[in-house]
Protein backbone atom coordinates (compact mmCIF):
# COMPACT_ATOMS: atom_id res chain seq x y z
CA UNK A 1 0.00 0.00 0.00
CA UNK A 2 2.83 2.33 0.87
CA UNK A 3 4.47 1.38 -2.43
CA UNK A 4 1.35 2.31 -4.38
CA UNK A 5 1.18 5.70 -2.63
CA UNK A 6 4.84 6.44 -3.49
CA UNK A 7 4.31 5.51 -7.12
CA UNK A 8 1.22 7.72 -7.27
CA UNK A 9 3.10 10.68 -5.87
CA UNK A 10 5.94 10.14 -8.35
CA UNK A 11 3.52 10.10 -11.28
CA UNK A 12 1.83 13.31 -10.06
CA UNK A 13 5.24 15.03 -9.69
CA UNK A 14 6.22 13.98 -13.16
CA UNK A 15 2.99 15.40 -14.56
CA UNK A 16 3.55 18.73 -12.74
CA UNK A 17 7.15 19.02 -13.94
CA UNK A 18 6.08 18.19 -17.50
CA UNK A 19 3.36 20.79 -17.30
CA UNK A 20 5.82 23.46 -16.09
CA UNK A 21 8.27 22.54 -18.83
CA UNK A 22 5.55 22.90 -21.43
CA UNK A 23 4.74 26.38 -20.20
CA UNK A 24 8.34 27.62 -20.51
CA UNK A 25 9.02 25.95 -23.85
CA UNK A 26 5.91 27.01 -25.83
CA UNK A 27 4.82 30.39 -24.52
CA UNK A 28 7.03 32.90 -26.46
CA UNK A 29 7.11 36.64 -25.51
CA UNK A 30 4.66 38.72 -27.52
CA UNK A 31 4.99 42.58 -27.81
CA UNK A 32 1.36 43.71 -27.81
CA UNK A 33 2.31 47.19 -29.10
CA UNK A 34 3.88 45.73 -32.23
CA UNK A 35 1.16 43.17 -32.72
CA UNK A 36 -1.46 45.92 -32.68
CA UNK A 37 0.20 47.86 -35.54
CA UNK A 38 -0.45 46.96 -39.18
CA UNK A 39 2.58 46.38 -41.37
CA UNK A 40 3.91 49.70 -42.69
CA UNK A 41 3.28 50.24 -46.41
CA UNK A 42 6.32 50.80 -48.68
CA UNK A 43 6.84 54.46 -49.73
CA UNK A 44 6.29 54.74 -53.49
CA UNK A 45 9.17 56.16 -55.56
CA UNK A 46 8.03 59.45 -57.12
CA UNK A 47 8.07 59.64 -60.90
CA UNK A 48 10.69 62.21 -61.92
CA UNK A 49 9.25 65.29 -63.64
CA UNK A 50 11.51 66.60 -66.39
CA UNK A 51 12.62 70.21 -65.93
CA UNK A 52 11.01 72.55 -68.44
CA UNK A 53 13.25 73.73 -71.23
CA UNK A 54 14.31 77.36 -70.75
CA UNK A 55 12.29 79.76 -72.85
CA UNK A 56 14.55 81.76 -75.20
CA UNK A 57 14.69 85.48 -74.54
CA UNK A 58 13.99 86.14 -78.21
CA UNK A 59 13.38 84.48 -81.55
CA UNK A 60 16.30 86.41 -83.00
CA UNK A 61 18.62 89.18 -81.93
CA UNK A 62 18.76 92.17 -84.27
CA UNK A 63 22.02 94.11 -84.39
CA UNK A 64 22.20 97.69 -85.64
CA UNK A 65 25.61 98.98 -86.79
CA UNK A 66 26.44 102.54 -87.86
CA UNK A 67 28.49 102.40 -91.07
CA UNK A 68 30.21 105.77 -91.43
CA UNK A 69 31.49 105.48 -95.00
CA UNK A 70 28.17 104.28 -96.47
CA UNK A 71 26.01 106.73 -94.48
CA UNK A 72 23.78 103.82 -93.49
CA UNK A 73 22.83 101.62 -90.56
CA UNK A 74 23.50 97.98 -91.41
CA UNK A 75 21.19 95.42 -89.80
CA UNK A 76 22.23 91.88 -88.81
CA UNK A 77 19.98 89.08 -87.53
CA UNK A 78 20.99 86.00 -85.57
CA UNK A 79 18.89 83.26 -83.98
CA UNK A 80 20.01 82.01 -80.54
CA UNK A 81 23.39 80.34 -80.90
CA UNK A 82 23.48 80.69 -84.69
CA UNK A 83 25.69 82.88 -86.94
CA UNK A 84 24.64 86.42 -87.80
CA UNK A 85 23.73 87.52 -91.31
CA UNK A 86 23.08 90.87 -93.00
CA UNK A 87 19.34 91.47 -93.45
CA UNK A 88 19.09 95.13 -94.43
CA UNK A 89 20.43 98.67 -94.63
CA UNK A 90 18.64 101.81 -93.51
CA UNK A 91 18.73 105.42 -94.60
CA UNK A 92 21.47 108.01 -94.27
CA UNK A 93 22.54 107.65 -90.67
CA UNK A 94 26.23 107.58 -89.91
CA UNK A 95 28.01 107.73 -86.50
CA UNK A 96 26.88 106.84 -82.97
CA UNK A 97 23.63 105.17 -81.91
CA UNK A 98 21.66 104.32 -78.77
CA UNK A 99 19.06 101.61 -78.06
CA UNK A 100 16.21 102.45 -75.67
CA UNK A 101 16.25 100.22 -72.56
CA UNK A 102 12.89 98.69 -73.51
CA UNK A 103 14.13 97.85 -77.01
CA UNK A 104 11.40 99.88 -78.71
CA UNK A 105 13.62 102.39 -80.50
CA UNK A 106 17.07 102.84 -82.02
CA UNK A 107 18.31 106.44 -82.21
CA UNK A 108 21.18 107.28 -84.57
CA UNK A 109 23.18 110.51 -84.70
CA UNK A 110 23.90 111.89 -88.16
CA UNK A 111 27.12 113.55 -87.02
CA UNK A 112 27.69 115.72 -90.08
CA UNK A 113 24.02 116.33 -90.84
CA UNK A 114 22.91 117.81 -87.50
CA UNK A 115 20.03 115.37 -87.18
CA UNK A 116 19.12 112.28 -85.15
CA UNK A 117 17.08 109.52 -86.77
CA UNK A 118 14.67 107.25 -84.93
CA UNK A 119 14.35 103.68 -86.20
CA UNK A 120 11.62 101.16 -85.48
CA UNK A 121 13.73 98.01 -84.90
CA UNK A 122 10.94 95.60 -85.91
CA UNK A 123 10.02 97.18 -89.25
CA UNK A 124 13.61 98.41 -89.74
CA UNK A 125 12.30 101.77 -90.93
CA UNK A 126 13.20 105.33 -89.99
CA UNK A 127 10.06 106.78 -88.39
CA UNK A 128 11.24 110.35 -87.81
CA UNK A 129 14.34 112.52 -88.26
CA UNK A 130 14.89 115.02 -85.43
CA UNK A 131 16.63 118.36 -85.86
CA UNK A 132 19.38 118.75 -83.27
CA UNK A 133 22.42 121.00 -82.73
CA UNK A 134 25.79 121.08 -84.44
CA UNK A 135 27.67 117.81 -84.81
CA UNK A 136 25.63 115.46 -82.57
CA UNK A 137 27.77 112.75 -80.99
CA UNK A 138 26.88 111.73 -77.41
CA UNK A 139 23.60 109.83 -77.08
CA UNK A 140 21.76 108.03 -74.28
CA UNK A 141 18.29 107.24 -72.95
CA UNK A 142 16.75 107.77 -69.54
CA UNK A 143 16.55 104.46 -67.63
CA UNK A 144 12.74 104.44 -67.95
CA UNK A 145 13.04 104.77 -71.73
CA UNK A 146 10.88 107.90 -71.84
CA UNK A 147 13.53 110.49 -72.77
CA UNK A 148 16.25 110.61 -75.41
CA UNK A 149 19.32 112.80 -74.76
CA UNK A 150 21.60 114.02 -77.58
CA UNK A 151 24.91 115.82 -76.97
CA UNK A 152 26.82 118.03 -79.42
CA UNK A 153 30.51 118.51 -80.17
CA UNK A 154 29.91 122.04 -81.49
CA UNK A 155 26.97 123.36 -79.48
CA UNK A 156 26.36 124.54 -75.92
CA UNK A 157 23.32 122.45 -75.00
CA UNK A 158 22.11 118.85 -74.68
CA UNK A 159 18.90 118.16 -76.59
CA UNK A 160 16.00 116.15 -75.11
CA UNK A 161 13.03 114.43 -76.78
CA UNK A 162 9.96 112.62 -75.50
CA UNK A 163 10.02 109.01 -76.69
CA UNK A 164 7.10 108.04 -78.90
CA UNK A 165 5.81 111.53 -79.63
CA UNK A 166 9.34 112.83 -80.34
CA UNK A 167 8.30 116.19 -78.98
CA UNK A 168 11.34 118.39 -78.15
CA UNK A 169 11.70 118.99 -74.42
CA UNK A 170 13.48 122.02 -72.90
CA UNK A 171 17.20 121.59 -73.64
CA UNK A 172 19.82 121.32 -70.92
CA UNK A 173 21.89 124.50 -71.17
CA UNK A 174 25.34 123.33 -70.11
CA UNK A 175 27.35 126.17 -71.70
CA UNK A 176 30.06 123.93 -73.20
CA UNK A 177 30.32 121.49 -76.12
CA UNK A 178 30.12 117.84 -75.13
CA UNK A 179 31.48 114.54 -76.42
CA UNK A 180 29.82 111.56 -74.68
CA UNK A 181 26.87 111.11 -72.31
CA UNK A 182 26.43 108.53 -69.54
CA UNK A 183 23.49 107.72 -67.27
CA UNK A 184 22.97 104.76 -64.91
CA UNK A 185 19.72 103.15 -63.66
CA UNK A 186 20.99 103.45 -60.08
CA UNK A 187 21.31 107.24 -60.50
CA UNK A 188 18.54 108.11 -62.99
CA UNK A 189 18.60 111.85 -62.25
CA UNK A 190 22.29 112.31 -63.06
CA UNK A 191 23.49 112.83 -66.61
CA UNK A 192 27.29 112.59 -66.83
CA UNK A 193 29.05 114.21 -69.81
CA UNK A 194 32.57 114.87 -71.03
CA UNK A 195 33.76 118.07 -72.72
CA UNK A 196 35.45 118.60 -76.06
CA UNK A 197 36.50 121.62 -78.10
CA UNK A 198 36.95 123.76 -75.00
CA UNK A 199 39.79 125.25 -72.99
CA UNK A 200 37.80 125.00 -69.77
CA UNK A 201 39.05 122.90 -66.87
CA UNK A 202 37.20 120.05 -65.18
CA UNK A 203 36.21 118.20 -68.33
CA UNK A 204 33.91 115.68 -66.62
CA UNK A 205 30.62 117.10 -65.35
CA UNK A 206 27.27 115.93 -63.98
CA UNK A 207 23.90 117.52 -64.72
CA UNK A 208 21.26 116.99 -62.01
CA UNK A 209 17.98 116.51 -63.89
CA UNK A 210 15.91 117.41 -60.82
CA UNK A 211 17.63 120.62 -59.73
CA UNK A 212 19.42 121.72 -62.91
CA UNK A 213 22.67 121.97 -60.95
CA UNK A 214 25.92 121.12 -62.74
CA UNK A 215 28.74 119.57 -60.73
CA UNK A 216 32.26 119.95 -62.12
CA UNK A 217 34.67 117.14 -61.29
CA UNK A 218 38.31 118.16 -60.92
CA UNK A 219 39.98 116.19 -63.70
CA UNK A 220 41.65 116.92 -67.02
CA UNK A 221 41.92 114.96 -70.27
CA UNK A 222 38.79 112.82 -70.37
CA UNK A 223 37.55 111.04 -73.49
CA UNK A 224 34.73 108.68 -72.48
CA UNK A 225 33.20 108.00 -69.05
CA UNK A 226 31.23 104.92 -67.99
CA UNK A 227 29.93 103.16 -64.91
CA UNK A 228 31.36 99.84 -63.77
CA UNK A 229 28.98 96.87 -64.27
CA UNK A 230 27.68 97.14 -60.67
CA UNK A 231 27.44 100.95 -61.01
CA UNK A 232 29.54 101.57 -57.89
CA UNK A 233 32.27 103.49 -59.74
CA UNK A 234 32.77 105.63 -62.81
CA UNK A 235 35.85 105.15 -65.01
CA UNK A 236 37.11 107.51 -67.69
CA UNK A 237 39.53 106.96 -70.54
CA UNK A 238 41.91 109.66 -71.75
CA UNK A 239 43.04 111.42 -74.93
CA UNK A 240 40.39 110.34 -77.42
CA UNK A 241 42.76 111.14 -80.28
CA UNK A 242 43.69 108.19 -82.45
CA UNK A 243 47.27 109.41 -82.86
CA UNK A 244 47.78 110.20 -79.14
CA UNK A 245 47.43 106.93 -77.23
CA UNK A 246 47.00 107.02 -73.46
CA UNK A 247 47.00 104.13 -70.99
CA UNK A 248 45.60 106.38 -68.22
CA UNK A 249 42.27 105.62 -66.54
CA UNK A 250 40.72 107.77 -63.81
CA UNK A 251 38.28 106.24 -61.30
CA UNK A 252 35.57 108.24 -59.51
CA UNK A 253 33.14 107.89 -56.62
CA UNK A 254 29.70 108.67 -58.13
CA UNK A 255 28.30 109.67 -54.72
CA UNK A 256 30.90 112.30 -53.80
CA UNK A 257 31.79 112.98 -57.45
CA UNK A 258 35.48 113.03 -56.67
CA UNK A 259 38.51 111.18 -58.02
CA UNK A 260 39.25 107.95 -56.12
CA UNK A 261 42.39 106.96 -57.99
CA UNK A 262 44.32 107.12 -61.23
CA UNK A 263 45.67 103.93 -62.79
CA UNK A 264 47.60 102.98 -65.90
CA UNK A 265 47.14 99.89 -68.05
CA UNK A 266 50.59 99.67 -69.72
CA UNK A 267 50.74 98.74 -73.37
CA UNK A 268 47.06 99.51 -73.99
CA UNK A 269 44.91 102.42 -75.15
CA UNK A 270 41.47 101.91 -73.53
CA UNK A 271 38.56 103.53 -75.35
CA UNK A 272 34.93 102.42 -74.82
CA UNK A 273 32.87 99.80 -73.00
CA UNK A 274 29.26 98.63 -73.32
CA UNK A 275 26.95 101.20 -71.69
CA UNK A 276 23.56 100.68 -70.13
CA UNK A 277 20.85 102.84 -71.79
CA UNK A 278 22.89 103.03 -74.98
CA UNK A 279 24.51 99.92 -76.44
CA UNK A 280 21.71 97.36 -76.18
CA UNK A 281 19.13 95.70 -73.96
CA UNK A 282 21.31 92.92 -72.50
CA UNK A 283 24.52 92.88 -70.44
CA UNK A 284 26.88 90.21 -69.10
CA UNK A 285 25.80 88.55 -65.85
CA UNK A 286 29.33 88.56 -64.40
CA UNK A 287 29.51 92.01 -62.81
CA UNK A 288 33.14 91.56 -61.76
CA UNK A 289 34.21 91.74 -65.39
CA UNK A 290 34.39 94.84 -67.62
CA UNK A 291 35.39 94.88 -71.28
CA UNK A 292 37.22 97.82 -72.86
CA UNK A 293 38.03 98.36 -76.52
CA UNK A 294 41.78 98.85 -76.94
CA UNK A 295 43.14 100.83 -79.89
CA UNK A 296 46.74 99.88 -79.23
CA UNK A 297 46.36 96.09 -78.98
CA UNK A 298 44.26 96.32 -81.00
CA UNK A 299 41.55 94.27 -79.35
CA UNK A 300 39.06 93.85 -76.54
CA UNK A 301 40.42 93.99 -72.98
CA UNK A 302 38.94 91.74 -70.29
CA UNK A 303 39.39 93.73 -67.08
CA UNK A 304 38.96 92.77 -63.42
CA UNK A 305 37.89 96.26 -62.45
CA UNK A 306 37.98 95.60 -58.69
CA UNK A 307 41.62 94.45 -58.86
CA UNK A 308 42.42 97.12 -61.47
CA UNK A 309 44.12 94.66 -63.83
CA UNK A 310 43.81 93.36 -67.38
CA UNK A 311 43.13 89.63 -67.35
CA UNK A 312 43.47 88.97 -71.09
CA UNK A 313 42.90 90.51 -74.52
CA UNK A 314 41.06 89.26 -77.60
CA UNK A 315 42.92 90.49 -80.66
CA UNK A 316 40.80 92.32 -83.22
CA UNK A 317 41.31 94.54 -86.27
CA UNK A 318 42.37 98.17 -86.19
CA UNK A 319 40.42 100.73 -84.15
CA UNK A 320 37.88 98.73 -82.13
CA UNK A 321 35.07 100.94 -80.88
CA UNK A 322 31.74 99.87 -79.39
CA UNK A 323 30.35 96.59 -78.01
CA UNK A 324 26.95 94.96 -77.48
CA UNK A 325 25.91 91.63 -75.89
CA UNK A 326 23.97 88.52 -76.99
CA UNK A 327 22.82 86.59 -73.87
CA UNK A 328 21.46 83.46 -75.58
CA UNK A 329 24.79 82.74 -77.25
CA UNK A 330 26.83 84.40 -74.45
CA UNK A 331 28.55 86.44 -77.15
CA UNK A 332 29.89 89.98 -77.44
CA UNK A 333 29.85 91.89 -80.71
CA UNK A 334 32.53 94.59 -81.11
CA UNK A 335 33.02 96.90 -84.09
CA UNK A 336 36.40 97.55 -85.70
CA UNK A 337 36.51 100.64 -87.89
CA UNK A 338 39.54 100.41 -90.14
CA UNK A 339 39.05 96.82 -91.31
CA UNK A 340 35.26 97.28 -91.32
CA UNK A 341 34.08 94.36 -89.19
CA UNK A 342 31.62 93.30 -86.53
CA UNK A 343 33.54 90.76 -84.45
CA UNK A 344 31.49 88.06 -82.67
CA UNK A 345 33.32 86.90 -79.53
CA UNK A 346 32.53 83.86 -77.36
CA UNK A 347 32.53 85.07 -73.72
CA UNK A 348 33.64 81.70 -72.30
CA UNK A 349 36.61 81.15 -74.61
CA UNK A 350 37.17 84.85 -75.42
CA UNK A 351 37.81 83.82 -79.02
CA UNK A 352 36.42 85.40 -82.19
CA UNK A 353 33.88 83.01 -83.71
CA UNK A 354 32.60 85.12 -86.61
CA UNK A 355 33.42 88.29 -88.53
CA UNK A 356 30.73 90.18 -90.47
CA UNK A 357 31.92 92.88 -92.89
CA UNK A 358 30.42 96.34 -92.26
CA UNK A 359 32.33 99.27 -93.80
CA UNK A 360 33.68 101.75 -91.20
CA UNK A 361 31.70 100.12 -88.40
CA UNK A 362 31.35 102.35 -85.33
CA UNK A 363 28.27 102.44 -83.07
CA UNK A 364 26.41 99.20 -82.35
CA UNK A 365 23.34 98.07 -80.40
CA UNK A 366 21.24 94.91 -79.98
CA UNK A 367 17.44 94.58 -79.83
CA UNK A 368 15.49 91.35 -79.14
CA UNK A 369 12.89 90.44 -81.76
CA UNK A 370 10.04 88.13 -80.70
CA UNK A 371 8.13 85.76 -82.95
CA UNK A 372 5.21 87.41 -84.77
Amino acid sequence: MRLIRVLALAIIGTIVVAACGATVAYAPFVDDTLAAKPEAAATPTPTPIPAPSPVPLYTKLRIFVASESTDQVWVLDGKPGEPYALVGKIGKLPHQLGVSPDGKWVAVNNRMGNTTSIIDPVSMKEVVRLMVGKQPHGITWSPDGKTLFVGHEHDMYIARFEAGTWKPLPPLMVGVPQHVLTIAPSRPNELWFTLTNTSQANVLRVYDLETGKITQIKVSDVHDAYFTPDQSEVWSSSSGFLDKPSDRMVIYDPVTKTVKSEIHLPGTYPFHTEKVDQDGVFFMADKSLMVLSDHLGPGLLWVDWKDRRVMSETKLGQQPFHTTYDPEGDRLLTTTNVDGMVNVIDVKTRAVTQKIPVPKAHGIGAVPIAAP
